[in-house]
């Protein structure tokens, strides 16, 4: 497959080095071996499925919403014609069942999630813990009731929130449980039912803990930090939003590229089986000094551009260089500081991350840029379109709207195995301005 001519038009680098390395490396685990990955039409579910297609693995992806209108990174990159598609709910206990006996899969990656932020989880509490539990317990189940010779590994994604508010940092895989907001505990749910599954009923699971991931792809604009960020500069001209509650709160953060990477790791290593690892990031830091570090680079790349092309919508693109302060949703429960050990994954399976912070935010703008300039615009931001960063070919899109009232363009998949077929701101500046920004 020449993914080169598939994504022509679309600033993705993908994959870079050291993906490409580890893809390569696994080809003889995953040529020709049947995978299920639930969750693949979200951002990082979409991007272990591209990466298992280009292992020579046969993909089959399962999300509860295959819309064309979503426009994710399957119909971005033509990839959804390429995968066998099942659209189902995986609290669908008898779907998953026949799904998983049925399949013949080696390995079942369990990305799907109820909620995949604290906010939604709070606006459905019972959708959330049902779905975060036992949606990993039903694709448990399907492996359960396999001969034990014929079971595939199960591997879940968990997360550094199953910790909870730690006296000791950086958590270790033995770190106590404890977390008690309704994501992070229904995530904990699953965490400890992997276990059980593994020792008591026979099925063999991975449970791969996560910090935040940032990259291409991530749609979630309205919660998740990056992509609300991104669109915050790029659609809306305004200053990236930081919430009053997360001003002294401390992240890891690892490019989605090498969350991928770490999936490779754990699930082709046998010995990796009934163990849990967590994924370290590459860039441990302060909520506010993650936002400066997306204004500077931004405002550095705005800068050379405005050097070179004066002319160039980019250029004369406005926007406050600033990060806006404001109130925090009410009722949430937040954890002020989460810093992952990657000792463990890194001494059984030689992963560690391999791409610097820098060169993972540049992967991410540069894609953000084009993203909200052609496929989700605001289309009076700038005078005149932004010029695509590579020839772009428009055929086979159609417009669509949104919920928000926002014009969207998808690509027209086909579908033969799918189930389905501006001015200046006016804007106070806060206090966080450019020239603080160090």
């Amino acid at each position: 497959m020449n993914y080169s001519s598939i994504l022509a038009g679309v600033p993705d680098s993908w994959p870079g080095p050291a993906l490409r390395a580890t893809i390569n490396e696994s080809r003889p685990t995953f040529r020709g071996a049947r995978v299920l990955i639930s969750g693949a039409n979200g951002f990082v579910g979409g991007h272990l499925a591209r990466a298992m297609h280009a292992a020579g693995a046969r993909v089959t992806a399962l999300d509860c919403d295959f819309s064309p209108s979503r426009g994710t990174q399957l119909d971005l990159t033509g990839l959804r014609d390429e995968l066998e598609l099942v659209e189902a709910d995986v609290c669908d206990r008898r779907a998953m069942a026949a799904l998983v006996c049925g399949g013949g899969f080696s390995h079942v990656f369990h990305l799907a999630a109820g909620a995949s932020t604290i906010e939604r989880a709070i606006a459905d509490p019972y959708g959330t813990i049902v779905a975060n539990t036992m949606g990993f317990v039903n694709l448990a189940e399907g492996a359960r009731l396999l001969p034990e010779g014929k079971r595939p590994t199960v591997v879940y994604a968990s997360t550094d929130k199953v910790y909870g508010e730690a006296q000791v940092l950086p958590y270790t895989e033995d770190t106590e449980l404890g977390g008690v907001g309704i994501y992070d505990a229904s995530k904990l749910c699953a965490d400890i039912l992997a276990k059980t599954y593994h020792r008591a009923l026979g099925v063999p699971t991975v449970v791969l803990r996560m910090c935040n991931i940032f990259g291409p792809y991530d749609l979630n604009c309205d919660y998740r930090l990056f992509p609300k960020a991104m669109r915050n500069i790029f659609r809306d001209g305004q200053s990236p939003e930081l919430y009053m509650n997360s001003v002294e709160h401390f992240r890891d953060y690892v490019f989605v590229e090498d969350a991928i990477r770490a999936y490779f790791h754990i699930a082709r290593e046998p010995k990796c089986q009934g163990r849990v690892y967590n994924l370290p990031g590459a860039h441990y830091v302060s909520t506010p000094d993650v936002l400066r570090d997306i204004v500077n680079f931004v405002s550095e790349f705005q800068d050379r551009q405005r050097e070179c092309d004066p002319s160039s919508p980019l250029a004369r693109h406005e926007w406050n260089r600033s990060i806006r302060v404001v109130p925090s949703a009410p009722n949430l429960i937040t954890i002020s500081k989460q810093h992952l050990d990657g000792t463990r994954i890194y001494r059984e399976t030689g992963f560690e991350p391999m791409t610097d912070f820098k060169s993972g935010l540049h992967a991410t703008a540069n894609f953000y840029l084009w993203y909200f300039n052609h496929i989700a615009p605001r289309k009076a931001l700038v005078s005149a379109p932004l010029e695509p960063l590579a020839p772009h070919q428009e055929d086979g899109f159609e417009a669509v709207i949104s919920d928000d009232g926002l014009p969207v363009h998808r690509l027209v998949p086909k579908l033969r195995r799918s189930r389905k077929t501006a001015g200046a701101s006016s804007r106070p500046r806060s206090f966080l301005k450019t020239e603080q920004l160090v």
